[in-house]
């Protein structure tokens, strides 16, 4: 899925069962993760699409993480 499309999308997103910093969702047959980094050094998230990584400061309005 493009990632432009995934930051307007309503997501709920699932703690990853093995390592804490990451959590998931399957779009379209594809593992989207979300990485929780070490903020305030870094940027708060992480979205891992494929190849494709965006660095986010911000949470978009539509996700919501099961913490």
């Amino acid at each position: 899925m493009d990632t432009k499309i995934l930051l307007k999308s309503n997501i709920v997103w699932k703690k990853h069962p093995v390592n804490e910093r990451f959590f998931y969702v399957k779009q379209e047959n594809q593992i989207v993760l979300l990485r929780i980094n070490n903020f305030p050094d870094e940027p708060l998230f992480s979205l891992i699409n494929g190849l494709d990584i965006l660095d986010m400061e911000d949470r978009p309005d539509g996700w919501d993480i099961e913490w």
